[in-house]
Order: structure tokens, then sequence, then C-alpha cells
């Protein structure tokens, strides 16, 4: 039988705890955790770039059709 698994998207106002609460579910439940932030900036240590429509989309989908 093929085991099948959910995804949790958390939605809140800024400085809700999102992540926080994401983190916690994902060491609990021992599942990744991605933060929609991440998607849409790419981090380095010279500042921050907003990322592409399309690079948003492509990262989106290789999380979204994860089996985990």
């Amino acid at each position: 039988m093929k085991e099948e698994f959910a995804r949790i998207h958390i939605v809140g106002s800024v400085g809700s705890g999102k992540s926080t609460l994401g983190k916690r579910l994902s060491c609990i439940l021992e599942v990744p955790c991605y933060s929609l932030d991440d998607l849409c900036w790419e981090r380095n240590a010279n500042g921050d770039r907003r990322r592409t429509e399309e690079e948003r989309h492509t990262l989106l989908q290789s999380i979204v059709y994860k089996e985990n």
C-alpha cells in the first residue's frame, strides 16, 4: 500500500510565530520545514536578492512534489 503524505501550510501575520511553529512541528513530526520567505528571497552575505517568478515557481514545485 502506498503511504500518503499531507502538507501543512502555516499562515499568519508578520511576527506571529509561523516559523517557530513550523520548526517545532518539523521536529515533532520528523518532516522537513520550508520557509516561503526563502522561496521569494535568495539570501546572501552581501544582501538579499528577490527571486524571479520563474525561480519561485521552480523551487515551489520541487518542494510540492517531494514525497515527504
